[in-house]
């Protein structure tokens, strides 16, 4: 008996600090400043992000999953996910109100960029989609860093992309920015 209590109380901190969170945003694209453009130029209509996550800390558990769909306006879709035992990064901070922000980055393959925007792979660098989730009372809502940043790249200067490309590989550098549907 005292073994099976042991066990138990051993097991309890790591199931109670382990939470499970699915959030679903959608939406159009917001204008910024010269980048106003971009998803019209490349004809992209709306975006449908999926994020489910285990939060353990300051980590996401492996079976993290963003999923990020953009629909064309010719009809056509992309989509393209990241997981957390390949290629998705997190930063998980607590702030001043007992929110948590946790912001996701997801390096995109260049041909599959490439395919969403109609040109050539060589000519991409790797974009990132940023994802910004708040954590509060057990639920998760979007978070403001909703988007996808052009890092500068050598090959990117002289193509259709150089006007998004960011100042920095930053997370404030979104060349497309997601606005949600229900926060509008």
């Amino acid at each position: 008996m005292r073994r099976l209590l042991l066990a138990v109380l051993l097991g309890l901190p790591a199931a109670a600090r382990a939470h499970d969170y699915e959030l679903r945003d959608s939406g159009e694209f917001m204008p910024l400043g010269q980048r106003i453009e971009f998803y019209d130029r490349f004809g992209w209509r709306s975006y449908e992000v999926d994020f489910s996550f285990d939060l353990d800390g300051g980590s996401l558990g492996r079976s993290s999953r963003l999923t990020v769909k953009i629909v064309k306006k010719d009809g056509s879709k992309w989509d393209y996910s990241c997981k957390a035992s390949r290629g998705l990064t997190v930063n998980v901070n607590t702030l001043y109100d007992g929110r948590v922000s946790v912001v996701v980055d997801c390096r995109i393959d260049s041909k599959s960029f490439a395919k969403a925007v109609g040109l050539h792979a060589e000519d991409i660098g790797t974009p990132s989609l940023v994802f910004q989730a708040m954590v509060a009372s057990g639920k998760a809502t979007p978070g403001a860093q909703r988007g996808i940043v052009l890092p500068q790249a050598a090959q990117s200067w002289a193509t259709e992309l150089s006007p998004y490309l960011a100042s920095a590989d930053d997370a404030n550098s979104l060349a497309v920015v997601f606005q949600s549907a229900s926060l509008q």
